[in-house]
């Protein structure tokens, strides 16, 4: 799975910020506490733009992305069956980007 066209600058702004969080995020299970980090704020603040890369990391690691995924595209394609199950939900969102072209399979 790749990420769709991304801007290098972008990318590198991402990693930066997406290594920060999961640094001070390591030891964290509350999913409002780990949301709440400033560096997971600022990557929801890069837009739409970093939806492919998020989804991208999302395929390689499953990791509390949704609440950003959420925040950033006003859609939520994990079922209620599925709320909760992190991998469940991580298998809606790529199955979501992959048909809005956002990821390659």
């Amino acid at each position: 799975m790749s990420a769709i066209d991304v801007a290098a600058p972008l990318q590198g702004r991402f990693q930066s910020l997406r290594d920060d969080w999961k640094s001070k995020t390591r030891h964290l299970s509350n999913t409002a506490q780990i949301a709440l980090v400033f560096s997971y704020q600022q990557i929801i603040g890069m837009g739409p733009d970093v939806v492919p890369l998020i989804l991208w990391e999302l395929g390689q690691q499953t990791d509390h992305w949704f609440w950003a995924l959420e925040a950033i595209t006003g859609e939520n394609p994990v079922s209620r069956d599925d709320a909760g199950d992190m991998r469940a939900s991580a298998g809606a969102w790529l199955e979501w980007g992959q048909r809005k072209g956002l990821v390659d399979k």
